[in-house]
C-alpha cells in the first residue's frame, strides 16, 4: 500500500511541499477512490457490508482531507 501511495503524483503541489501533506492527500485519494468503488460494488452485489465499508472509506479519506487542509493552513 505504501508503495501505491508513493507513486501518485499530486498536481497541485511541487516537490517543495511538506511531507506531511502529500502524504495525508495520498491517503485521501486513495481512500475516496477505492471507497466509491467499494460502495458501488455493494450496490451492485447487493451486499451491505460492501456498501458499509464503501461509505467508512469515503468518511476516512474524507477526515483525512480534513486533517490535511487544518494541518497545511
Amino acid at each position: 500500500m505504501r508503495a501505491l501511495l508513493a507513486q501518485i503524483d499530486l498536481p497541485s503541489l511541487g516537490r517543495e511541499g511538506p511531507e506531511d501533506l502529500r502524504r495525508l492527500l495520498r491517503a485521501f485519494y486513495v481512500l475516496f477512490g477505492l471507497g466509491f468503488l467499494v460502495a458501488v460494488l455493494g450496490h451492485i452485489t447487493q451486499s451491505r457490508a460492501l456498501q458499509a465499508a464503501g461509505i467508512a472509506m469515503v468518511l476516512l479519506g474524507t477526515a483525512a482531507f480534513m486533517v490535511a487542509v487544518g494541518s497545511s493552513g
